[in-house]
């Protein structure tokens, strides 16, 4: 394959017209991961616990520097994935499926911080 045929099929794959509805869905997945990951920060300053098993032991010792680059290190590879794949139902269901559960995450953090 030469080279101008390898960068076609790499702008073919990245390049692509992502539907409005699914790119703010993919944009609000990343922002709300973010923002679970600040809010827990906060919610663990104030005493609470990080349930996230994979993540846990780094706010248990305080490194958060840490716990951020290892959520960024396991939501990014999936955004990207999520981001190639859109059209195909099972990456749309999955789509849907972590809206939910990071609404949720957040809902979850806002009852813990205002309560």
């Amino acid at each position: 394959m030469s080279n101008h045929a390898l960068v076609t099929r790499v702008k073919d794959v990245f390049f692509v017209d992502v539907p409005l509805q699914a790119a703010v869905a993919i944009i609000f997945i990343w922002i709300a991961s973010f923002l679970d990951y600040y809010l827990t920060v906060f919610q663990v300053a104030r005493g609470g616990l990080e349930l996230n098993p994979i993540l846990a032991p780094f706010f248990h010792h305080l490194e958060y520097q840490k716990a951020l680059f290892i959520k960024t290190a396991l939501t990014f590879p999936g955004i990207c994935v999520l981001s190639v794949f859109y059209r195909r139902a099972i990456a749309m269901r999955a789509i849907y499926c972590i809206l939910v559960v990071y609404a949720s995450l957040l809902v979850y953090h806002a009852i813990n911080i205002f309560a």
